[in-house]
């Protein structure tokens, strides 16, 4: 019924977008297979890599993640699963851009990784998201947290804007399912 869906969905954006509740969505109601990175044995170390608090050593840790998942990925792919992964390779390169690492020693294009048939960017407005946030948070958020989030979240927003092959939807004014809807209505056309 939905075989002429893109193969590989790709939704980029910062916290708080619904990014995953859309990837889960599209799993659940066009048959994709949501894949999460990091994936092993790359997930094993995430905890020691954020503890080293050393910006290029996570950065090019979650830019190796991205390139370990390939194999399964396009052995995924080549069987004939749909596949939607969130936070990909725009992400870690926005985010990472951001956050002061060297991500210029990096040519994105030329990387060893299989390209989205589709890339949707998730956008909110600041306020919005927080609130986001808040309602998901087990404890409250802090406003150093939230002060950080919307700096770094506005400026990593721009960066994914810059990219031509994402294709931004806002989500600040949609319940999850109007997004779902836009997003059918993408993969579909």
């Amino acid at each position: 019924m939905y075989s002429s869906l893109p193969k590989l969905v790709v939704i980029e954006g910062v916290d708080a977008v619904g990014k995953t509740t859309i990837a889960r969505m599209l799993e659940d109601a066009f048959g994709y297979t949501y894949l999460y990175t990091p994936q092993a044995p790359f997930n094993v170390v995430r905890t020691l890599v954020e503890e080293m608090e050393d910006i290029n050593t996570r950065f090019f840790y979650y830019l190796s993640s991205v390139i370990g998942v390939q194999p399964q990925l396009k052995s995924m792919l080549s069987s004939g699963k749909k596949v939607v992964i969130d936070r990909y390779i725009h992400s870690t390169i926005a985010m990472h851009t951001v956050l002061g690492a060297q991500v210029g020693s990096v040519a994105m294009r030329e990387l060893p990784i299989t390209w989205p048939d589709v890339g949707i960017l998730l956008t909110a407005e600041t306020n919005v998201r927080i609130k986001r946030m808040e309602s998901r948070a087990k404890q409250p958020t802090h406003d150093k947290r939230i002060e950080r989030f919307t700096k770094e979240a506005e400026e990593a927003e721009a960066i994914y804007r810059s990219f031509n092959d994402l294709t931004p939807i806002d989500t600040t004014n949609l319940s999850i399912n109007q997004v779902f809807a836009v997003v059918g209505q993408l993969l579909r056309s």
